[in-house]
C-alpha cells in the first residue's frame, strides 16, 4: 500500500486516546492498587521472575498482596486505617491498623517466594513516581544487593528500573540512561530511590521519606540502621523491614512492635 493510501485518523480519535491515557494516569496517581494490579489500556505493570521459564510477566494479583499493600499504605499514612478495604475484609482488626498508622513501622516476616520484596519495589516505584520530592531508601547487607533492586547499569537489571522501563509510555517517568546511575533512580518530580548497604551512617546523614530494609535479619548492622531511622520516622517517615526468619535484632524488633 502506498503512503498516499494511508489515512490519518480524525483529530477526535487522537483526543479520545489522550483522554484515556490521562484518565489512566490519574487513576494510577490516586491508587497504588490500581497502578500495581490493574490493566492500563491493554498493558500491566510487569515484573521479572528469574526462576520461571517465561521470566517477564504481569505483576501477580493475589489477595494477600492486596492486604499487604493496604498495610504499606497505612503505615506510610497514605490512606487512613478505615480506608484499608482489603485488610479489613481479610479480618485484620481496625485497632491494629490504627497502631500501624501511628507507628509508621511495619515488619514483615516472610518465607521465600511470597513476593514481599516484589511488592515493596512496586510500592516504592508508585511513591516515587506519583509523590514529588520523596527520598526512598532501599537497604540490604551489600550495596550490590540493594542496587539489584533499584538500578544496576541497565534498566533490565534492577527490579524497580525494570518495572519502570516496561510501563506503557504514558506512565513512564524515568528516561534511561540519564535517569539512573548505579544504585540510584531519579524522577522528574524530584523523587529519588537510593540503594545503600547496611548501617546507619547514610540514613543518619539524610532525611529519608521511607526506608525499605530487605532481609533485615541478615544485616549484622541492622540495629544501627534502625536507630538511625527513628529520627526520620518521627519526622513523618516510614520504615518497612522485610526478612526471612533469623535470630537477632530483627526478631527482637518484630516481637516488640
Amino acid at each position: 500500500m502506498s503512503a498516499k493510501a494511508i489515512k490519518a485518523p480524525p483529530k477526535s480519535e487522537y483526543g479520545a486516546v489522550w483522554a484515556k491515557r490521562d484518565i489512566d494516569f490519574e487513576k494510577c496517581r490516586r491508587s497504588a492498587h490500581y497502578f500495581i494490579f490493574e490493566d492500563h489500556l491493554g498493558s500491566r505493570l510487569m515484573t521479572k521472575d528469574e526462576h520461571d521459564a517465561e521470566p517477564i510477566k504481569p505483576f501477580p494479583d493475589i489477595p494477600y498482596l492486596r492486604v499487604l499493600l493496604d498495610a504499606l499504605l497505612v503505615s506510610g499514612k497514605l490512606i487512613k486505617p478505615e480506608e484499608a478495604r482489603y485488610a479489613l475484609e481479610s479480618g485484620i482488626d481496625l485497632s491494629y491498623l490504627t497502631e500501624l498508622f501511628n507507628r509508621s513501622i511495619l515488619c514483615i516476616e516472610k518465607s521465600r517466594h511470597v513476593l514481599a520484596t516484589w511488592l515493596m519495589c512496586a510500592f516504592w516505584l508508585w511513591r516515587a513516581k506519583f509523590i514529588s520530592h520523596r527520598l526512598l531508601i532501599v537497604q540490604s547487607k551489600r550495596e550490590e544487593d540493594a542496587a539489584n533492586l533499584v538500578f544496576n547499569k541497565e534498566p533490565q537489571v534492577g527490579r524497580i528500573s525494570f518495572m519502570e522501563s516496561k510501563l506503557p509510555k504514558h506512565l513512564r517517568s524515568v528516561s534511561f540512561p540519564k535517569g539512573g546511575s548505579y544504585g540510584h533512580l531519579f524522577f522528574p518530580n524530584g523523587s529519588h530511590v537510593w540503594a545503600i548497604p547496611e548501617g546507619g551512617d547514610i540514613i543518619r546523614s539524610n532525611n529519608p521519606s521511607g526506608i525499605f530494609s530487605d532481609e533485615s535479619a541478615f544485616q549484622p548492622q541492622f540495629g544501627s540502621s534502625y536507630s538511625a531511622a527513628l529520627a526520620s520516622i518521627k519526622g513523618g517517615g516510614q520504615l518497612i523491614c522485610v526478612s526471612s526468619a533469623e535470630v537477632g535484632e530483627f526478631q527482637e524488633l518484630v516481637e516488640s512492635v
